[in-house]
């Protein structure tokens, strides 16, 4: 394989993040500071940025690489922007937090970009091998920040209990994927796609797969039951590494789960058989997140699990589309998880701001947080406004052309059930509300978040508002992405 100086080009979104990672560790070497290495964290991530705007703006349709190992498509480069920024919101809500309780600033920053640079290529590649070494990428990093508070038992128990079903769940993947390249004879997704026509309906092996690789990625999204893992991980990592997990590593197993399946043609065969095992997980997913959410009292498991509802809910718009290959169901889960993305970052800013200025991680610890920082709690508050779906808040408009393309391509019964179930979620999102604005507080001093903090609410609080009125333009930018999956 000869590499050209265009290949080059394409990849130099990750290749930039790559090299300003290995420059993130030599400088921890030699320069003890944790503002300059975070500085030098974030323009990588600018660099990185750059790259893949110029690509946006410079080249349309579809263009690949190495192969066709590597594909550039706007599907890819939606997905990029957001791993992109949520790698950079985490590094300035992480901040004060690493030099509190992890102190390694070094290796946590360059694992931080070490992991957006494997999500990236999540999304970006159409071949089997390359997507389960990617998906690695993105995870081994998570597996060491779960367990950085070194004198932490929770961290510790999280990372092992990371590593070892992490572990599982990959094997279960790679394994759907072998009876692909045995079914097919290759592990490119156009090849298969154009296999599978050539494949009888009532072939076991395609539902075998079908199911092997829901499993493994249904372990990335933390879709129930392969949730296990999230509400002790969340719990027991340290609270940016949680944040990191709950959009990072849930986005990018959407990015390819949805790649996998509508790019590869997996809805050829014995579509009706995977859209039931797709819609049971649904319900159980929903459903369980939802209802154990709704008891919990640490911020963060309560998190855990409203994280693994919002699965559910992307779940729904994806199997719209995956049941009648029509693009509609993904364009709005693709904005679903922008939203979402923006919207859980700024939670978990409030969530690592009160945590460092209080210790606290229960849901008590927030009583009176509007007496003691105004600022702080009305940025959460509206975050978790959005994440309950209130009108007229972006979150509202996210469910609303979700559940809106899903009963339009057939779901109706599953959009009832989602719509049951965000209903249970006002009850917990409305908990953290009323004790920080109704209850009294805890002590009577002022809380001062740091400048990342403070930076990072700010910016999210402000992407809402204003995705909240031009909705529909955002929706439009997902929508050609979406389609793009349909054109192999």
């Amino acid at each position: 394989m000869q590499i050209q100086p265009f290949d080059l080009y394409l990849l130099s979104p990750e290749l930039s993040l790559v090299v300003m990672a290995l420059v993130v560790m030599a400088v921890d070497l030699f320069v003890k500071s944790r503002r300059v290495i975070a500085g030098v964290s974030l323009v990588g991530l600018l660099i990185s940025a750059g790259f893949t705007i110029s690509l946006a703006l410079t080249h349309t349709g579809t263009q690949k690489a190495f192969s066709n190992m590597l594909i550039v498509d706007t599907y890819a480069l939606f997905f990029k922007l957001i791993f992109l920024v949520i790698a950079a919101v985490m590094a300035l809500t992480s901040y004060e937090y690493v030099g509190k309780y992890i102190k390694a600033t070094g290796e946590f920053y360059a694992l931080l970009l070490f992991s957006t640079v494997g999500m990236m290529f999540m999304a970006s590649t159409t071949e089997l091998i390359t997507i389960y070494i990617a998906l690695e990428l993105t995870s081994i990093p998570l597996y060491v920040m779960a367990g950085m508070l070194r004198h932490d038992e929770r961290s510790a128990e999280a990372a092992v209990k990371y590593v070892l079903l992490g572990a599982m769940s990959s094997a279960i993947l790679l394994y759907g994927f072998a009876l692909l390249y045995g079914l097919t004879g290759t592990t490119d997704l156009a090849g298969i796609a154009a296999s599978f026509s050539k494949i009888a309906q009532g072939n076991m092996v395609v539902i075998v797969a079908n199911i092997l690789i829901l499993a493994g990625f249904g372990f990335k999204i933390s879709a129930v039951p392969f949730h296990m893992w999230a509400p002790d991980i969340y719990e027991g990592a340290p609270t940016p590494a949680t944040a990191f997990f709950s959009v990072g590593s849930k986005a990018a197993g959407f990015a390819a789960l949805i790649r996998v399946f509508m790019f590869g043609g997996l809805n050829a065969v014995d579509v009706s058989t995977t859209v039931i095992a797709f819609s049971i997980v649904a319900v159980l997913t929903m459903t369980l997140g939802n209802l154990v959410a709704a008891v919990q009292s640490n911020v963060k498991r309560m998190m855990a699990y409203s994280s693994i509802a919002q699965a559910g809910y992307i779940l729904v718009g994806f199997i719209g589309s995956f049941a009648t290959n029509r693009p509609e169901g993904n364009s709005s889960v693709l904005f679903f998880i922008l939203v979402y993305v923006i919207t859980n970052l700024g939670a978990f800013a409030g969530i690592i701001a009160l945590a460092n200025l209080t210790g606290g991680e229960r849901i008590e610890d927030f009583r009176g947080l509007w007496q003691r920082s105004p600022a702080l709690s009305l940025g959460t508050a509206l975050c978790l406004l959005s994440l309950a779906g209130i009108p007229p808040m972006a979150g509202f408009w996210s469910k609303v052309f979700l559940f809106s393309a899903a009963w339009s391509l057939g779901q109706s019964w599953l959009v009832i059930v989602a719509l049951l179930n965000s209903v249970v979620s006002l009850v917990y999102y409305g908990r953290i509300i009323k004790v920080m604005f109704f209850d009294k507080p805890v002590k009577e001093d002022r809380l001062v978040p740091t400048m990342g903090l403070s930076t990072a609410l700010l910016l999210t609080t402000v992407a809402l508002i204003v995705i909240t009125f031009v909705a529909q333009v955002f929706l439009n930018v997902a929508s050609p992405a979406a389609s793009i999956l349909l054109a192999r």
